[in-house]
């Protein structure tokens, strides 16, 4: 799964903001799948902001890379972490 496929499926979680975290809610058949709850730390919180189907893979990076003051391949690692947990959970 790349970013532009994650992106088309966001519309199956419903999401909130919880203090500084994002809490996620998978939809199945128009129903909240409660048992699959989700917490995205900062990081995966600030991920899941950067996908938008306007920004790429690089783009991402390179934005984690400036906010969090981290190295390139630790974000690179940090994205695809995470478009691996999405992609095991939209399966």
């Amino acid at each position: 799964m790349n970013i532009d496929e994650l992106f088309k499926r966001k519309s199956l979680f419903a999401f909130r903001n919880v203090g500084n975290e994002k809490v996620l809610v998978p939809i199945k058949n128009n129903i909240a799948n409660m048992t699959e709850i989700f917490t995205l730390n900062e990081v995966g919180s600030f991920i899941w902001d950067k996908i938008d189907g306007g920004n790429s893979e690089d783009d991402i990076v390179l934005a984690i890379t400036n906010e969090f003051d981290i190295d390139e391949l630790t974000a690179k690692k940090d994205l695809s972490d995470f478009i691996e947990k999405f992609e095991k959970i939209i399966s």
